[in-house]
């Protein structure tokens, strides 16, 4: 027999919270209110509603570095950043001499 795990409202002794629920084929076997230990036997109990499921993540993790194996990190184009920003610095602090220069 499957035995599956829900999240619903219970009714248990004049009060109703939110309960983990264990099933064994389709059927309330025992049940746990969140935040608490211990199970209850479910025939003590009245299911009300089912609660919805949580949210499946929207970015799942990576899969594990075993399955690709660990590559050296690519630095071909460090030194072509490294000379393009002191060209931009060059240019930013010599731009009114060579415009003055050309003219």
């Amino acid at each position: 027999m499957n035995e599956r795990t829900e999240y619903w409202w219970v009714h248990h002794e004049s009060r109703i919270q939110p309960a983990e629920v264990g099933f064994v084929g389709g059927i309330p076997v025992h049940f746990r209110f969140l935040g608490t230990a211990g199970e209850v036997r479910a025939e003590s109990a009245e299911l009300i509603e089912r609660l919805p499921t949580p949210p499946a993540p929207v970015f799942r993790a990576p899969p594990a570095a075993a399955a690709a194996p660990a590559a050296k990190p690519q630095k071909s184009g460090s030194w072509l950043w490294f000379i393009g920003i002191l060209l931009l610095i060059f240019v930013a602090q010599c731009s009114g001499p060579i415009f003055d220069a050309l003219k």
